[in-house]
């Protein structure tokens, strides 16, 4: 699943990802994709008891549902919350449910990196809700926290690091998140995520070339994605904006 934060007043948006539960094209290659292909085999009027059955039980199965059923809690919560906002009392209480899945798979896997990101990319969420510059800071540190977890897991990891970068981007914390994309792109230059972000950055300081140059390569490297959607849909607002009149030349 993708989540987006608005950063301006147009539709630029600071793209992080949440991990998504679906698979490649490709063969799988690890337990946690073949649980995932196993699962979408169920009925969907069946699968929630099927993963609840798997929750009850031990093993790789239990934390892998508990991952699964905090998706599907998850997935609903932003899928309401494009409606009502996060604000609505059953966003939080969808978000709640999702907590709880996630958190009982990392307690049964304090390893399992796909968790600990959704975790991050959840409190990141959740500072959008009402509340004071205290509890707003307090899920942004959650936040941070549950990215910086997963990273000790695997360093490299592309949405653990870049949703990072996303969030420092939010907090105007430009230099921490310039880092995180650069340490992205240093691992891997194709990287559609970090050129996307790094583009934002580049946006909203107006250094508009740049953030053009940055979204064509997110496009070049995602062009059937997502990303590469917003890129080239980025890419037009900013020419319109570049070539709009000035106030000066306004007759």
């Amino acid at each position: 699943m993708n989540r987006v934060v608005l950063v301006a007043a147009f539709i630029l948006v600071s793209a992080s990802l949440a991990v998504v539960t679906g698979c490649k094209d490709s063969a799988p290659t690890t337990e946690l994709e073949r649980f995932i292909i196993e699962t979408n085999k169920v009925a969907p009027e069946a699968l929630t008891d099927t993963l609840r059955s798997h929750i009850r039980a031990d093993g790789s199965y239990a934390v892998y549902a508990s991952y699964l059923m905090g998706n599907h809690f998850y997935g609903a919560a932003q899928e309401t919350a494009m409606t009502v906002g996060w604000t609505d009392g059953t966003v939080n209480a969808l978000l709640d449910s999702a907590e709880l899945y996630f958190t009982a798979a990392v307690e049964r896997d304090s390893t399992f990196l796909e968790a600990l990101v959704n975790l991050g990319s959840l409190w990141d969420d959740r500072s959008e809700q009402m509340g004071s510059r205290t509890e707003r800071d307090d899920r942004l540190a959650k936040a941070e926290m549950y990215y910086r977890k997963a990273l000790e897991v695997d360093p490299l990891d592309e949405k653990a690091r870049c949703n990072l970068g996303a969030l420092y981007l939010r907090m105007r914390r430009t230099s921490d998140a310039l880092a995180e994309f650069q340490t992205v792109l240093a691992n891997d230059p194709r990287s559609s995520l970090a050129h996307y972000n790094l583009a934002i950055m580049f946006a909203e300081a107006k250094i508009y070339r740049e953030a053009i140059a940055e979204w064509e390569l997110a496009s070049k490297y995602d062009p059937d994605g997502d990303i590469g959607d917003r890129s080239r849909d980025n890419i037009k607002i900013v020419h319109d904006l570049m070539n709009a009149p000035t106030p000066d030349n306004v007759k």
